[in-house]
């Protein structure tokens, strides 16, 4: 027998065997297809059929969240939820725009999107919608991303008993303020959850990245740039009339949404703000959210200072007793988050240089001239002995093998008032001789410490709430820090009851009136971005 027999022979066959497949499969696909369309069949038949554990299991769907569905659908006696006869109904129709829209409520929507494995009738796609409920609501509670493994946690569902008394929510408030109602219960959490709702309620979810300079390296060309910005991301319409917003009037109110002075001016940090895609920035929004969803619960009392906001709170009580704005670390020497514990403050503390600024900075100005060391009242240390700068060959000095440390006063980097926590990074909160830093929008000029406008003023409200219930209050007062301040003289004052302070970093952040998009000084967003974006 020929060789050419054998292979059309074994290729009969197998076309045979996939011809009897394929009729297998086509019989079975039409017979599904008969059975849903039957109208002697009743719509919680249909779903039972669907909600059985091979039909679940057939397109895609995990087997725990077959056993959820099933057991889900058993505590509704079996009904749908979003389907009709032939259809989704209007209530159905509704939660699928709200979820389409996840990004408002601060989950991407490629968290909660699902690729079937093939073509889905309307009843298959019933038990879709309700996963995916189940699912965005337990993420808008307990967060998506693992901060530790930079990847999106599993995914899991929400209670069969939480699911249950979410639905019957419905008709008291809209499938949104539901959604919205499912997060943390935290202040942060809500005036920034509502807000971003309202702002992709308002703004369009543009794309688009722009590359405008600053009016000063581009005069003629920026601002028409910015025009045609604002008018993508809404905030101005292409044909106006004189009663419309003015691009003037436009471009302020994006600076404040940017956390910039709104001068109406196209300079760096406004370019670059325009240079986003309100996408990106809504990303932003959903990455802050997961931040304070996930954050542990805050204690009565507290410091919690935000990088890109550059800003420090007080609360005690519970309540926000004292704000101000901080100067933090620049780009090259960054502000580290951390979380530590406030025990003292110090009144005009010595600074003793960290090593990397006395190799960087002190050397090189020593090695011009020794002077310098007595012009900014430092001291010179070999081991535990001080030594004169002069005594030193500077030009032959490699490394820095010396200590280096600032007397207190009015010029001390640390300012007159420093407040003392331990961390592994060497860095505090402390006064400044350089006040005028504050005006700016974006304030990282520091080595790595934050320094805090009128901390004089922080000191005495922290030590007003330096007691318990039932205990002993500090015994300096804000008339003993005056007095302390006018000696001009190193002391140290213990708190009598320390407590946390946290050092965080959140870009996107909400007040009573609006959302601000902070700048991502140190690009720290980026790299959960891209998770974000898949």
């Amino acid at each position: 027998m020929s060789l050419s027999y054998h292979f059309f022979s074994k290729v009969s066959f197998i076309g045979a065997a996939v011809f009897l497949l394929l009729a297998c499969s086509g019989k079975k696909v039409d017979e599904q297809k008969a059975f849903f369309e039957d109208k002697s069949i009743t719509i919680k038949e249909k779903l039972a059929k669907v909600l059985e554990t091979e039909n679940l299991l057939s397109f895609g769907i995990s087997e725990e969240e077959a056993n959820w569905l099933q057991d889900f659908y058993a505590k509704k006696s079996g009904s749908p939820l979003w389907i009709n006869d032939s259809t989704f109904h209007s209530q159905g129709l509704k939660m699928k725009v709200t979820l389409s829209r996840s990004l408002w409520f601060g989950v991407p929507l490629g968290r909660i999107n699902r690729q079937p494995k093939r073509r889905l009738n309307w009843v298959e796609e019933e038990v879709i919608t309700t996963l995916k409920m189940a699912q965005l609501s337990q993420d808008i509670h307990t967060g998506f991303l693992d901060f530790t493994t930079k990847k999106y946690k599993p995914k899991t569902l929400v209670s069969v008993e939480r699911m249950d008394s979410l639905m019957r929510t419905y008709g008291s408030i809209s499938w949104d303020k539901m959604f919205i109602s499912c997060g943390v219960n935290d202040s942060n959490y809500r005036f920034l959850a509502n807000h971003l709702y309202s702002y992709c309620l308002q703004y369009p979810m543009d794309k688009t990245v722009y590359r405008i300079k600053p009016e000063s390296e581009d005069p003629q060309n920026a601002p028409e740039q910015a025009e045609n910005a604002l008018i993508s991301k809404g905030y101005l319409l292409k044909e106006r009339s004189t009663e419309d917003v003015s691009y003037s009037s436009a471009l302020e109110l994006f600076q404040q949404h940017n956390g910039l002075h709104s001068d109406g001016k196209i300079g760096k940090y406004t370019a670059i703000a325009l240079n986003e895609s309100t996408y990106n920035k809504i990303l932003r929004a959903c990455l802050s959210l997961d931040k304070i969803r996930q954050h542990a619960a805050f204690p009565k009392k507290f410091i919690l200072i935000n990088i890109p906001e550059y800003a420090l709170r007080f609360v005690a009580d519970d309540t926000l007793r004292a704000q101000h704005r901080i100067i933090v670390g620049k780009t090259v020497t960054p502000t580290p988050q951390l979380e530590s514990t406030l025990r003292t403050i110090v009144v005009y503390p010595y600074w003793t240089v960290p090593y990397s600024i006395c190799k960087n900075e002190i050397l090189p100005a020593a090695k011009r001239s020794s002077a310098y060391f007595g012009r900014n009242n430092y001291k010179l240390y070999s081991g535990s002995r001080e030594i004169s700068p002069g005594s030193v060959n500077w030009k032959k000095v490699g490394g820095f093998p010396y200590k280096v440390v600032q007397n207190p006063g009015p010029r001390n980097s640390l300012g007159v008032i420093k407040f003392e926590f331990n961390n592994s990074y060497s860095v505090y909160v402390h006064d400044t001789p350089s006040k005028g830093l504050f005006n700016s929008d974006v304030r990282s000029y520091s080595h790595g410490c934050m320094r805090c406008e009128k901390p004089i003023d922080l000191a005495k409200t922290i030590l007003d709430f330096d007691t318990m219930p039932r205990q002993k209050r500090n015994p300096i007062t804000r008339d003993s820090l005056d007095t302390l301040l006018f000696r001009a003289k190193n002391h140290p004052i213990p708190l009598k009851y320390s407590f946390p302070i946290y050092v965080e970093y959140i870009t996107v952040r909400a007040d009573q009136e609006f959302l601000v998009f902070h700048p991502d000084i140190y690009r720290r967003d980026e790299e959960y971005l891209k998770i974000l974006r898949k």
